[in-house]
């Protein structure tokens, strides 16, 4: 019998067998455990990140849904604004019948959700997924364009000695902003409901990828700035609007007030101020 260190070889041979399955086992344990404190962890973090996800998104569908209650003018009353929208060739799509949100019956309802926008975007632009953040950037533009509309009152020259106070800035706005409301109803509609798919879509479908680049760094920012602008200018009713509402807007004007305006001097200016041309666009609302 062949022996070493004063032991057989059949012992030795025995227990490099027993210390290689238990190193195996301590390996195979130790990838076992730090395999499964991973998952863990990630799912952990899903959980948290679903969580604010939820809770920011349902907060965000209750403020859109409570400011965008619809109303239905009466026949009788809507007869002359119809006139109006259908001569200036903006869109009624339920014609005969005139209907809008809530948040377009008056300035004061849209300055308030326009702004209450912005912030909720901001408070919660880090739960979100990329597809629902860039609907909410779209969605903000859009109503940032019709903010630059409202103001469109104080950049037209008047005649002399005639001159508009905070009342009639008030309810220059309001008139515009039923027409605007009216015509693009449908276009909104179809906007919030993109954004609740997408937030649905975005909960059962949680993707924890890491993006290469950071949603609002500087070159991602670039990106979704054109794809909104093109969206915007290109593909939304609301970019025909864009071209068509200074003609109204002067027009608007001109019968509160009472008085002529030069409509090409009016026009020349407007656009001068608005730094575009009259048959461009503006460069940026972004």
């Amino acid at each position: 019998m062949e022996l070493y260190l004063g032991y057989p070889i059949f012992i030795w041979e025995g227990l490099i067998n027993f210390v290689s399955v238990v190193v195996a086992g301590l390996v195979i344990a130790f990838i076992t455990t730090f395999y499964l404190k991973k998952k863990d962890e990630k799912t952990r973090v899903a959980g948290v990140i679903l969580e604010k996800r939820v809770n920011a998104q349902h907060e965000i569908l209750q403020f859109v849904e409570s400011n965008t209650q619809k109303f239905e003018m009466l026949q009788s009353d809507a007869i002359i604004l119809r006139e109006l929208i259908l001569s200036h060739d903006l869109e009624l799509p339920y014609d005969p019948q005139i209907q809008y949100a809530d948040i377009f019956s008056s300035v004061d309802k849209f300055h308030k959700f326009f702004h209450g926008f912005e912030s909720i975007l901001e408070k919660h632009k880090l739960w979100l997924d990329l597809k629902v953040r860039h609907q909410m950037l779209l969605m903000n533009s859009y109503f940032a364009s019709i903010n630059a509309m409202l103001v469109s009152f104080n950049r037209l020259p008047l005649p002399n000695g005639v001159k508009l106070n905070e009342e009639d800035f008030t309810v220059l706005g309001n008139k515009l902003l039923l027409i605007l409301g009216a015509g693009l109803d449908e276009e909104f509609n179809f906007l919030v409901m993109d954004l609740e798919v997408l937030m649905v879509n975005s909960i059962y479908k949680l993707d924890l990828t890491r993006p290469k680049s950071g949603f609002f760094s500087k070159r991602k920012a670039s990106k979704e700035v054109k794809r909104v602008e093109n969206f915007l200018y290109n593909e939304s009713l609301l970019g025909e609007y864009i071209r068509i509402t200074p003609i109204l807007i002067i027009q608007i004007l001109q019968a509160y007030k009472n008085i002529e305006i030069n409509i090409e001097e009016a026009m020349d200016y407007y656009m001068k101020v608005a730094n575009t041309s009259g048959t461009d666009k503006p460069h940026s609302f972004i």
